[in-house]
């Protein structure tokens, strides 16, 4: 596993291949991935542990975000605790392929 720090907290890489990439976001107290798009990459997001706000609705453990190329999306963090979103990336990600949102 691959762990890299982030604005947001942290990402640990499981799995990359020319086919799909696996990790997991750790999203620390107080902290957001801001909003963003992707115009090649398609991301399935599950939220295993914890609270966060996407768009105007809470969600929780469970929950799973299925974001298509180009459909804005982000995750804020308001609780006291860390949050862990599993993420699946199809094609794996790429840095140059995350376009911000200004709010």
């Amino acid at each position: 596993m691959k762990e890299i720090n982030a604005p947001f907290g942290k990402v640990q890489i499981f799995e990359s291949n020319d086919k799909f990439g696996s990790s997991i976001l750790l999203v620390e107290p107080g902290k957001e991935i801001t909003k963003h798009y992707h115009k090649k990459m398609k991301e399935i997001e599950v939220i295993l542990e914890g609270e966060v706000i996407c768009g105007d609705k809470i969600q929780k453990s469970g929950d799973i975000n299925i974001w298509e190329i180009n459909q804005v999306h982000g995750y804020k963090n308001e609780s006291t605790s860390i949050v862990k979103i599993l993420c699946i990336t199809i094609p794996p990600y790429d840095p140059e392929d995350v376009f911000e949102v200004e709010e």
